[in-house]
C-alpha cells in the first residue's frame, strides 16, 4: 500500500491507520507530506519482506548517515504532527468553500487536505492560473487542462488561507 496520505485518511475517518491498512501485506509511511518531516518514510512489513527490502536497498547503494538525526524528525513528526492533520483538514474545507464563491471555478468537496477544482468555467486553464498564482506565493498543482489542486498542510495557516481565496479570485478577475 502506497501510505503516503494513510494518516490523513485515518485522521479524516477517526479509524486507525492499521484498519486503512489491514488486508495489505506491505505499506510505507511518509513522514514528509502532510507531518512536516524534512526527509523519511518507512516500509512496514513481515521480517522475510523487510529482509528482502533490505537487501535489494543495500545492492541499489542506499543507504544513510547520520540515520539517527533523521529518525529523530520522523519521531518528532508523529509524535506532535498526526493529530494536527485536522487543522489541514479543516482549513482545506475553508478553501473549498471561498472557491465555491468564485466565478466559474467547479470545487470537489474536500476529504482531507486536498482541494481538487476545475477552471474551465472562468474561462482559464489550469496551467494559467497556477502561472499567475505562482507569482503571488500560491502554488497550485495542474493533473489537467482544467483541472487544479491545492494542498493543505502544516506551513499553511488558517489566515493564508484566506488569502489564498482572495489571490485566486483576482487571478481569475484579471
Amino acid at each position: 500500500m502506497d501510505g503516503a496520505r494513510v494518516l490523513n485518511a485515518a485522521i479524516a475517518l477517526r479509524v486507525a491507520p492499521s484498519e486503512i491498512a489491514e488486508g495489505y501485506d506491505s505499506v510505507w509511511l511518509d513522514f514528509t507530506k502532510g507531518l512536516g518531516a524534512p526527509l523519511g518514510a518507512v516500509l512496514c512489513g513481515t521480517s522475510a519482506f523487510i529482509g528482502r527490502a533490505w537487501r535489494w536497498k543495500q545492492r541499489l547503494g542506499g543507504s544513510m548517515r547520520q540515520g539517527g538525526m533523521c529518525a529523530a524528525a520522523c519521531l518528532y513528526a508523529l509524535e506532535h504532527n498526526v493529530e494536527r492533520l485536522d487543522d489541514d483538514h479543516a482549513n482545506a474545507r475553508t478553501l473549498a468553500r471561498g472557491l465555491a464563491q468564485i466565478p466559474g471555478l467547479r470545487v470537489e468537496t474536500p476529504e482531507t487536505n486536498l482541494v481538487f477544482f476545475d477552471t474551465e468555467g472562468a474561462a482559464m486553464t489550469a496551467r494559467a492560473l497556477a502561472d499567475r498564482l505562482r507569482a503571488s506565493g500560491v502554488l497550485v498543482s495542474v493533473s489537467g487542462r482544467y483541472r487544479a489542486r491545492a494542498c493543505l498542510h502544516l506551513d499553511v495557516t488558517a489566515a493564508q488561507v484566506e488569502e489564498a481565496v482572495g489571490l485566486i479570485r483576482d487571478a481569475i478577475s484579471d
